[in-house]
């Protein structure tokens, strides 16, 4: 098994586009119907095929705190102007 963190990018189209984490440098793009739970852009999950099947599992609290430190970074910016 070999297992991967990745953050999900973007929608398109019928699939969903993960690029690897943290370095965001390789892409993986899975169809949508392969997904069993909703996911949102932003979202960082464990993505691991087994038997030819993907298994995402969400980091619900990676996903948070990497939500917070953009949100900071995002005021920050906008302290600045």
């Amino acid at each position: 098994m070999n297992l991967n963190k990745y953050t999900l990018d973007r929608f398109e189209g019928d699939f969903a586009v993960f690029l690897k984490y943290p370095n965001e440098t390789e892409s993986l793009q899975i169809h949508c119907s392969d997904l069993k739970s909703k996911l949102n852009q932003g979202d960082i999950v464990n993505i691991s095929v087994i038997q030819d099947k993907y298994e995402i599992e969400l980091l619900s609290e990676q996903t948070m705190d990497q939500k917070e430190r953009v949100g900071q970074l995002l005021e920050r910016l906008k302290k600045r102007k």
